[in-house]
């Protein structure tokens, strides 16, 4: 497949209305979750404040645990506070965007699914082998990631 032909399939499932919906929504709430389960967003009391760490430039790639690094800014306003590490904000922005255009590409899919002679249930038996080999690896490093954020809330 060319890049002309690659692009026109993109531009179609793009232009289809609820896919980009779907696509998007799922986008910022990946990027919302993922923020909150390295601790940069949560909530807390408070009026708007802005603070920024002393050098900051400098501060931006020190890590604090394997892809995550220092915040060199926190924002508080209306009872939610973010910091703002810009090495955390593109991983994040990165892994939603992957995630949201995977979830675009099945919407798109399941809709037309007779243009593409999908069976749709062949369809989800065949996610089944990719489901267990990626849980199987990627489980207990989200759940070694996200314990302790978890237990805090539960405690």
């Amino acid at each position: 497949m060319n890049k002309k032909q690659w692009f026109n399939k993109f531009r179609k499932i793009w232009e289809d209305p609820k896919a980009k919906f779907v696509g998007i929504l799922v986008m910022v709430l990946y990027f919302i979750v993922y923020l909150i389960s390295i601790d940069h967003l949560f909530f807390q009391e408070g009026s708007f404040e802005v603070f920024v760490v002393d050098n900051p430039l400098s501060r931006m790639y020190v890590s604090r645990a394997p892809f995550v690094w220092e915040p060199i800014a926190a924002i508080t306003f209306g009872g939610i506070s973010i910091f703002l590490a810009p090495m955390n904000l593109l991983l994040g922005i990165i892994l939603g965007i992957l995630v949201g255009s995977n979830i675009m590409v099945a919407v798109f899919a399941y809709r037309y699914r007779k243009t593409c002679r999908i069976n749709t249930g062949y369809g989800l038996l065949g996610t089944l082998p990719s489901m267990l080999t990626g849980f199987a690896c990627c489980a207990p490093t989200f759940l070694i990631a996200l314990a302790p954020a978890l237990l805090r809330y539960i405690l």
